[in-house]
């Protein structure tokens, strides 16, 4: 591929994980409000982000799969159709929700159809944008590409929360939701029109016997374990903010919502600065990303059993925030790196799954904690989950052989 081809591949897909990367984290400040409007508990929060993730952790690695088969662009046109049907589907719940034209369960299970949707179809797009890159760049700056592909949804994470409670007040939640759908679906034609697709198939079936074999290869297994555990921290994190500052701040329900926009912002702002400049620049390996991040995130959730208000939590929930920015790409690259040529997409699917698995375990551990025991027991467990996910990425051998 020539320069001109890879830096317009490189925006496009940028671009394609920046409206994911909203298309996701506006609903951490819209699924709260709409669900504390309609009276049900906070559990279903977490619950709806469930059901999803189980469709993620189980889709995206058959998708990505599928594109060492089919190729990086068709992947990659499925999962932003699904994406752009998922958000065209929450905002017509949300318009519905809020006007009291359905009852309040009725709500909860459609909202959680929707992010089905999204994690059945729109989970294609990262897997297919990381083998992309990862076709098309040499071992020596992988991690750097990777993470500068990663700072998409990371800048994306950081634009949703706060436009998220900026729109909602100036032309309403669900009419928000429909301008970013509409995002999307332009996103999806510049794709079909304008990214280049050089890469042969690979003639291999994507069977589910194969990446679960895969999944258990020693190669990979242990990065993927470190993705697991990264994503249940950060999902307690993202799922339980909001609901901290009405319970431990004491703000009323439309400031909490506001505060808690330029909270998640701020923290996916600071990821992205970190993936798109300092990993770039200081060139960091997966293994000190790894042991790094975890720390970091952890030090978050200790901090976090400190805070009373509304600056000690965004600090907290920033440091924690900068950890999960950390880890996460040496995660991706780190899988990357321990895998053949012919495994990429297969292995990109996994390393994305793991999102699926942490989103899908969060409610059950960190948010049933918060809701039944207390924050203090929500954030001590994460505190301890990121201590030993830094031993592992410390001490195994197979992250320390890739570095």
């Amino acid at each position: 591929m020539n320069h001109p081809d890879r830096r317009r591949a490189f925006i496009l897909l940028f671009a394609a994980l920046l409206v994911m990367g909203a298309s996701n984290s506006m609903l951490f400040v819209v699924l709260p409000t709409v669900t504390r409007a309609m009276g049900t508990g906070d559990i279903f929060v977490g619950l709806i982000f469930a059901g999803s993730s189980l469709f993620y952790m189980f889709c995206s690695p058959l998708w990505g799969a599928l594109s060492d088969t089919m190729g990086r662009r068709p992947v990659l046109l499925a999962g932003m159709a699904g994406n752009t049907a998922a958000l065209a589907a929450i905002a017509l719940v949300t318009g519905a929700a809020l006007s009291g034209k359905v009852w309040p369960l009725l709500a909860v299970a459609l909202f959680a159809a929707a992010r089905m949707l999204y994690g059945a179809i729109g989970s294609a797009i990262a897997p297919a944008a990381q083998a992309y890159i990862a076709d098309r760049t040499a071992r020596r700056e992988r991690t750097r590409l990777m993470s500068s592909l990663t700072a998409g949804a990371g800048l994306g994470t950081a634009i949703g929360p706060p436009l998220a409670a900026w729109a909602g007040r100036l032309i309403g939640v669900a009419s928000f939701i429909f301008a970013l759908a509409g995002v999307s679906a332009a996103m999806l034609v510049l794709i079909a029109l304008l990214l280049p697709e050089h890469r042969a198939p690979t003639p291999r079936e994507p069977g589910p016997r194969r990446l679960l074999a895969l999944a258990r290869d020693r190669r990979l297994l242990p990065f993927l374990l470190v993705g697991v555990g990264v994503w249940v921290a950060q999902g307690v994190f993202l799922q339980t903010v909001l609901f901290y500052l009405l319970d431990r701040a004491h703000l009323p329900s439309p400031r909490a919502m506001l505060v808690s926009g330029w909270i998640l912002g701020a923290g996916a702002l600071l990821v992205f600065g970190a993936q798109f400049v300092l990993i770039p620049l200081f060139r960091l390996r997966p293994r000190l990303l790894m042991a790094t991040g975890a720390s970091l995130t952890g030090l978050g959730a200790l901090a976090m059993l400190l805070s009373t208000g509304v600056w000690s939590i965004g600090a907290s929930f920033l440091l924690a925030s900068l950890g999960a920015g950390l880890s996460r790409p040496g995660m991706v690259s780190g899988a990357s790196l321990s895998v053949e040529p012919q495994e990429q997409g297969a292995a990109a699917g996994l390393a994305t799954a793991t999102a699926g698995a942490g989103f899908f375990l969060s409610p059950f551990t960190g948010l049933a904690l918060y809701q039944f025991a207390g924050p203090t027991a929500a954030y001590g467990t994460i505190a301890a989950l990121m201590g030993g996910i830094a031993l592992l990425a410390l001490r195994n051998r197979r992250i320390r052989e890739i570095g």
